[in-house]
């Protein structure tokens, strides 16, 4: 099962990077399909670099919890073999009684491992199948316990709520701070959606600099093209 996981996220992440001009607007449109192929990238490639020998026993119980969560959770929605993506039901309230039974799981997980990876990725899961408070809730939780890459993940988790709520600066704000840590392989997509977002929030000049520091920073990112857009009219309404 794990190699089949690892295929599925290679599979995943080789998509995203050969299709790097439309990823920004990719990324807001499928956030937590993202966030989940990322998460078992993580765990099956890089997370011995950060993960004391101590927890290897905790992690691993953890992360077979997970697997079999998300496995069990995928075919209860009706999803082949092997899909990462969850299709909708022809029956909503079944879909409904679905999620809700999986958030319950998930925050199990989660609770039953916390301080491990694969806990704080079971947070992230069981936010992803709830709404307002109660997802906000999940993500915080995981947020105490988060380091290195993953830190990253709550932290734009908790931003796209904020965003979905129209919190616009504080949205931008926890996508800043998901840009600033180091080992998150999507932080230049973060700081993008900062931009965006102080844009949006009524802040001009945060919005501008984070874009100048993008040119600077990552040249070769590919930005879509209303925020191409964006960053050139907030440069010409600088200059005036």
């Amino acid at each position: 099962m794990a190699r089949k996981e690892q295929g599925v996220a290679a599979e995943t992440l080789e998509e995203i990077e050969g299709a790097a001009d439309k990823l920004s607007d990719w990324l807001q449109e499928n956030f937590w399909l993202v966030m989940t192929g990322v998460g078992g990238l993580l765990l099956l490639a890089g997370v011995g670099a950060w993960v004391g020998s101590a927890q290897e026993s905790s992690e691993q119980e953890a992360s077979a919890a997970l697997a079999k969560g998300r496995e069990d959770y995928l075919s209860a929605m009706g999803a082949p073999p092997g899909s990462l993506e969850v299709p909708e039901l022809a029956n909503p309230e079944a879909a409904a009684q679905i999620r809700a039974e999986y958030e319950e799981r998930f925050s199990s997980v989660a609770q039953d491992f916390a301080g491990t990876v694969s806990g704080t990725l079971a947070a992230i899961e069981s936010a992803r199948l709830t709404e307002g408070e109660a997802a906000q809730s999940h993500l915080e939780s995981a947020l105490a316990d988060a380091t290195g890459p993953v830190r990253g993940m709550v932290l734009q988790g908790l931003a796209q709520r904020l965003e979905e709520g129209g919190d616009w600066a504080g949205a931008a704000a926890r996508h800043e701070e998901a840009a600033g840590v180091g080992d998150y392989p999507l932080r230049d997509w973060a700081l993008a959606d900062a931009a965006r977002s102080w844009a949006q929030a009524g802040e001009p000049e945060k919005a501008l600099g984070l874009y100048d520091r993008l040119e600077r920073e990552a040249p070769d990112l590919s930005l879509p093209s209303h925020q191409e857009a964006q960053a050139l009219e907030l440069r010409a309404a600088a200059s005036r």
